[in-house]
């Protein structure tokens, strides 16, 4: 059995991930919240800085396999948030783990590293961009991603993963503003519904994150993972809001939402930002073939089962209402991202 370190344990994907790993017989450091984020015996929890290098490299000591998932997600956090915890803290973390001589780093990105204001049809990891991402969160991830890959070596072998949009039972993000946005009227599509909205289940990705860690081809790369099955964004958030007992979603135009974001984030507003709009509103069809041949990775969860266990989740939750208690608070000030900085895991 191997020893493991997941940063970000306690956020969607790393307690996901954590699970499985404890599942196997594995050791596991999870760097969280809080040292009450796992009971299990073969878990250690680390309350560590982000931004100590020394605390994390002697963390990282006798380490096999490091997985990076800590990350500020919201487009709604404080703008300096996404330097500090997105770049900032990737470093730190790259250079413990070359210090402490782990074998592979496994850095959790996302797809909207290339989020832009139109269509991504066809899209390789590879593909050049002709604009920059979308906002200070985007773009982040993107620099986050480039710090990594540029660090894998001989020394210390560093893979990316880019999942579309992530979902499942257990998120804490997504979801809840769903039934948030759900309870001030109705889920917006940003448009007529029709454009295809690439998505990746929560099982899917702790699997391609598995497979990831012995792939010989991986190093040096980053790979989309998707769920195989394009959906259109009716289809996608239709099927969201039916599964968790919510309305269903309302057409509009996309123009508009865009713009209304836009002014949202201009004066700090209330409603969807920007990013919000384009993933839901504009097409992408991402290309999985690196995944598949480097990898070894094919979804092993289809939509309509996962569709059918968010079913299940949130009627054992308490329903939309209780999910949207469920929200991770966003990084809305330098008091926040100081706290943050001084502790493991940014959701």
């Amino acid at each position: 059995m191997s020893t493991y370190l997941v940063t970000g344990a306690s956020g969607f994907v790393g307690a996901a991930l954590t699970e499985r790993l404890l599942a196997e017989g594995h050791t596991v450091r999870m760097l969280a919240r809080t040292a009450a984020a796992s009971p299990h015996e073969r878990a250690s929890v680390h309350v560590t800085s982000l931004g100590d290098p020394n605390a994390l490299a002697e963390l990282a000591q006798g380490v096999d396999v490091l997985y990076h998932c800590a990350a500020e997600n919201s487009s709604r956090a404080h703008p300096a948030a996404f330097g500090w915890i997105n770049v900032a803290a990737t470093e730190n973390i790259v250079n413990a783990a070359r210090h402490a001589g782990v074998r592979r780093l496994i850095h959790v990105s996302c797809a909207d590293a290339t989020l832009v204001d139109r269509d991504r049809l066809n899209w390789k990891e590879s593909q050049a961009m002709a604009e920059a991402p979308l906002d200070a969160r985007c773009r982040s991830r993107l620099l986050g991603e480039e710090l990594a890959l540029q660090a894998s070596g001989r020394q210390l072998e560093v893979c990316v993963l880019r999942p579309a949009w992530v979902w499942g039972p257990g998120d804490r993000r997504m979801l809840p503003e769903l039934c948030r946005e759900a309870e001030r009227g109705r889920v917006q599509l940003c448009g007529d519904g029709e454009n295809l909205v690439p998505t990746v289940y929560i099982d899917n990705l702790v699997h391609a994150l598995r497979l990831a860690e012995a792939a010989e081809r991986a190093p040096g790369h980053a790979f989309h993972v998707l769920d195989g099955e394009p959906q259109t964004a009716s289809e996608f958030i239709g099927g969201l809001c039916q599964h968790l007992g919510l309305p269903s979603p309302a057409r509009g135009m996309y123009p508009l939402a865009y713009g209304r974001a836009w002014l949202c984030e201009r004066f700090g507003l209330s409603g969807l930002a920007r990013a919000d709009v384009v993933r839901r509103g504009r097409s992408a069809l991402f290309d999985g073939m690196a995944a598949a041949h480097d990898l070894g990775y094919a979804p092993v969860v289809s939509v309509a089962q996962g569709m059918e266990a968010l079913a299940r989740w949130s009627a054992s939750v308490g329903g939309p209402s209780a999910i949207a208690r469920f929200a991770a608070p966003h990084i809305n000030s330098r008091a926040d991202i100081e706290a943050l900085v001084r502790i493991a895991d940014a959701g």
